[in-house]
């Protein structure tokens, strides 16, 4: 397994401040254990011997509590395939680099049901006793909502990504520095005056959390009156140079 990379960020992160001291021993050990797409088998019983395998006194409602609080602040995603659940975090690629070709677990995207966290029940989840599977209408959307979506984000296709409420909510507690919504504007801006760069469906998530990302390391613009000294452009060369030095 990798070395992996955890920034000094997540000192002062308002999201990491949410958890306890040993929900915040989880998540950093989760990350050392997930596959090279940050994905990782569910099951309470396997993410106690591959977390804690010297923690004897670690019970599995330990786990699953733990587990369940990083679904509720937006750390943790989960997913099931085949009836087995999977796990993956959605801010993986901004943070770690992909090294393997391919990975150890099935995708979210090709999943038809998604673990929703609140508010229903299902007695065949083994990590969310309080939830039930919502299965999706289509596998390319790993989420689907009921109320219309904030912005539409052109794609390479011809089609449209729709970003959801629950999406920007997510993206402002991982990046509290950044105005979401405003840098969604920019990134539709920018997408269509350079449709020659449009993303694919797959690869617009990464594209958003690398602008977010970027915009967060540089300090944001929440709650100033003046536009940052860098343009939305610039920022995206940043990235383009960054992808090819890792290249």
């Amino acid at each position: 397994m990798p070395n992996r990379i955890i920034k000094e960020s997540v000192c002062s992160s308002d999201t990491i401040d949410q958890m306890s001291w040993f929900e915040e021993c989880f998540f950093h050990r989760l990350w050392t254990a997930c596959d090279d797409y940050g994905r990782m088998d569910a099951r309470p019983a396997i993410l106690k011997s591959k977390l804690f395998p010297l923690k004897e006194r670690l019970s599995l409602k330990d786990i699953q509590n733990a587990l369940q609080k990083m679904v509720d602040i937006g750390c943790v995603r989960l997913y099931e395939c085949d009836s087995k659940p999977y796990l993956y975090l959605p801010s993986w690629e901004v943070h770690q680099q992909v090294r393997a070709k391919r990975s150890k677990y099935p995708s979210p995207e090709d999943a038809c049901n998604h673990m929703i966290s609140h508010d229903i029940k299902c007695a065949r989840n083994p990590i969310q006793s309080e939830s039930e599977i919502e299965a999706n209408a289509s596998c390319a959307e790993p989420e689907t909502a009921s109320t219309p979506p904030v912005i539409l984000l052109p794609l390479n296709d011809g089609t449209n990504y729709p970003v959801s409420e629950e999406q920007c909510q997510e993206w402002a507690g991982l990046y509290p520095a950044v105005d979401v919504i405003q840098q969604l504007r920019n990134m539709k801006g920018w997408l269509i005056g350079n449709p020659g760069k449009k993303k694919t469906r797959r690869g617009i998530v990464r594209f958003i959390t690398g602008w977010l990302a970027r915009e967060q390391d540089r300090g944001g613009a929440k709650g100033q009156g003046k536009p940052q000294g860098r343009s939305s452009s610039n920022i995206f060369m940043e990235m383009l140079q960054e992808e090819e030095g890792h290249g």
